[in-house]
């Protein structure tokens, strides 16, 4: 038994270096392809770059899963590659079509129930049962297939959402992956561990481009959509397992759904944070603004590395801490822990908000003070206005007025 666990651990870093490889020699070329057609994103007012940027980084991902499950079909005790290879195209022309020209939410959403309708004709991927958890039981099956393809298509969504700045998808979905990966391999379902390994090896290859100033290159929706249909379809695997595979590690089957909704925690908590705000300012939630989590982050003045890194390390942190607690303690507990961590979250980004907030409204009645000190009394001297504003900076500084 040792021996084979000590090849399949051979085979699957052989996976990541060859996938890792594979990424790092396809991302330059699509980046010339897509510079030489003009193929780049634009940036516009809600962008967080301010240079032309070619996408399209998402097709070096489709191949990558695309060879792969080829190769992998062998370990598919589940039959599912077909459906995944189907799944995986719908998606990938959804995005790239998007990526080419905007298409209207209708559209992106019509794709997107194809290729989750394609993963969810397989029973192995429904969820017939919450095994307990909150007190469910067994689900009938019209309610099962429109709970599993709402908490499908919301992460999927919530998935492209989250790509807003470089490198966040690429580090939660490694974050996300790994995780996922760990539980794969502690339950033997190697066929979903391989999977994990491709998703880490062609994202860590992207974040090496996505991070460069000269070679950068986006992954667009056409990569954003296709690793959301990857993650969800994993994460609504382990959704629909029995109670027999989680004998094999540490926490019950019943409290499988929270484990997952750490893992997932930041995706879900960005999209219904949106999703909140937006109606309260009644907007159409598919309307786009700068309220996600990244946008926060950046506006208070971290730099795209610094934003990323640290929400990987809260995805990390937060999916630490729900196993332990789970682990170590009752349901209950662990249910009280977990919102007690969730509130944590909101109340920090609510104050980081505000915080902006006041920032802006000072900065601007600073300008309107300036503007009427000129108004009535004209600068002297021979001072750039540059320096006449520093100047009348630091005169609000000395009399404290708005606390500058």
């Amino acid at each position: 038994m040792e021996n084979v666990i000590n090849s399949i651990e051979l085979t699957l870093l052989l996976i990541f270096g060859l996938v890792f490889c594979l990424t790092y020699l396809l991302l330059p070329r699509i980046r010339r392809t897509t510079l030489k057609f003009n193929l780049y994103d634009t940036p516009d007012h809600r962008s967080s770059h301010s240079n032309i940027v070619p996408t399209f980084g998402g097709v070096a991902f489709f191949f990558c899963l695309m060879l792969s499950l080829f190769f992998l079909e062998p370990l598919d005790v589940d039959g599912i590659t077909v459906a995944f290879l189907v799944a995986m195209t719908i998606t990938f022309f959804i995005g790239l079509t998007d990526d080419f020209k905007n298409l209207s939410p209708k559209v992106k959403f019509l794709g997107q129930v194809l290729s989750v309708g394609m993963i969810l004709s397989h029973p192995e991927f429904q969820i017939t049962s919450f095994h307990g958890f909150l007190g469910i039981q067994e689900i009938p099956f019209l309610a099962s297939i429109a709970i599993s393809g709402f908490l499908f298509l919301g992460f999927i969504n919530a998935f492209n959402l989250i790509d807003g700045i470089d490198g966040n998808a690429s580090i939660v979905g490694i974050v996300i992956s790994v995780t996922l990966g760990l539980i794969f391999y502690k339950l033997e379902m190697f066929f979903y561990l391989a999977i994990c390994v491709v998703l880490v090896g062609t994202l860590f290859a992207f974040l090496r481009f996505n991070f460069s100033s000269r070679k950068k290159i986006f992954m667009g929706d056409t990569g954003s959509l296709v690793v959301g249909l990857v993650l969800g379809a994993l994460a609504m695997r382990l959704l629909s397992l029995g109670f027999e595979p989680f004998s094999r590690i540490a926490i019950s089957r019943t409290e499988i759904p929270l484990l997952l909704l750490g893992v997932l925690i930041i995706p879900a908590l960005d999209i219904s944070r949106v999703i909140f705000i937006r109606l309260m300012r009644k907007k159409s939630i598919f309307s786009p603004d700068r309220n996600h989590i990244h946008h926060v982050l950046i506006d208070a003045g971290l730099t795209h590395m610094q934003a990323s890194v640290l929400v990987g390390m809260v995805n990390a942190v937060i999916i630490a801490l729900s196993y332990y607690s789970l682990k170590y303690f009752d349901l209950i507990y662990a249910v009280l822990f977990f919102n007690f961590l969730i509130v944590s979250l909101v109340l920090s980004f609510f104050i980081l908000n505000r915080s902006i907030a006041n920032r802006r409204t000072k900065v601007y009645l600073r300008r309107m003070l300036f503007k009427a000190n000129n108004f009535f009394s004209k600068p002297e001297g021979k001072k750039s206005l540059q320096q006449h504003r520093i100047a009348f900076n630091h005169k609000l500084k000395r009399i404290g007025i708005l606390f500058f």
